[in-house]
């Protein structure tokens, strides 16, 4: 179900067949500019990718999945009157293994090429499905150590729209000063762009549910995942008085395991000692 409450679009989506629904802002996307370099990914020059030939003609190797939102031609060319050597109906998941320019993806299936379609009526897809549990220790400097772990819960799908959301948990072991305390947080990435826009950048959202004791009352950090940038960046804390704006924004994120480590990191920073002083409350 998708409402919209206190000028925010909220998702009430099942966790699992026995669970019920978590409220998920879908907030505007504020992209900070300063790039902090995080345990993520160590900072590194971004080589741009040798040209390649593609049915003949030079493109920039590139890979991303795709979803086709209404039926569209395949071309033998990256123009619009060039040669139709083939479709897609809509609904069929692409893959794209370069960009040409005017907006056009090279698309292979089964190591065959089959051509280019126009990316505009594509909507860019990741997966967000882990293998394993993702296990790490995290601080904030003068405040909480934690240790973590990630764990996938499966994948839900959005009434009315087109495509899932990755449901994870995350396990907490954390110590506050001289008090430790364990706690459970839902976890999830939108596996298609926020708004569903062009832009290859995804929300990721870490809810801490009951603060204050209340069943509604709940807590979310919300962060965008940029996969052409490769990063993660905060974007917004639902209860200000719990949240602070962390030190650092930003962590470089080249795949969905790290930028679901990140977003971990960054979480942790924005929990303020008012929401510290609740967890230890709720969850001794």
């Amino acid at each position: 179900m998708v409402e919209a409450k206190g000028g925010f679009w909220q998702l009430a989506l099942p966790r699992n067949p026995n669970g019920g629904g978590t409220f998920r802002p879908l907030v505007a996307a504020v992209l900070l500019i300063a790039l902090a370099v995080g345990p993520a990914l160590a900072a590194e020059k971004k080589t741009p990718p040798k040209p390649m030939i593609f049915m003949g003609v030079k493109v920039k190797p590139f890979h991303g999945q795709y979803l086709v939102l209404k039926d569209v031609n395949i071309r033998a060319r990256p123009k619009t009157k060039a040669k139709r050597v083939g479709s897609f109906k809509a609904g069929k998941r692409i893959d794209a293994v370069a960009r040409a320019a005017g907006a056009w993806v090279a698309v292979r299936e089964g190591g065959k090429d089959l051509g280019f379609v126009y990316d505009r009526i594509l909507l860019p897809l990741i997966d967000g499905t882990l293998k394993k549990d993702l296990e790490g220790k995290t601080l904030v400097k003068g405040g909480a150590s934690c240790q973590y772990r990630i764990r996938f819960e499966g994948k839900s799908q959005v009434e009315g729209q087109v495509f899932e959301i990755a449901d994870y948990d995350v396990f907490w072991d954390c110590l506050d000063g001289k008090r430790k305390v364990k706690f459970r947080t839902p976890m999830f990435i939108t596996e298609a762009p926020y708004q569903l826009g062009t832009k290859r950048i995804f929300q990721i959202s870490i809810d801490v549910l009951d603060i204050e004791g209340g069943y509604d009352d709940i807590f979310s950090t919300t962060l965008l995942y940029d996969k052409d940038k490769n990063r993660v960046a905060f974007d917004s804390v639902s209860i200000k008085k719990f949240g602070q704006t962390p030190v650092i924004k930003e962590i470089p994120a080249k795949t969905v395991p790290q930028a679901l480590r990140a977003a971990v990191i960054i979480t942790l920073a924005t929990w303020n000692k008012s929401a510290w002083k609740d967890l230890i409350k709720n969850f001794p």
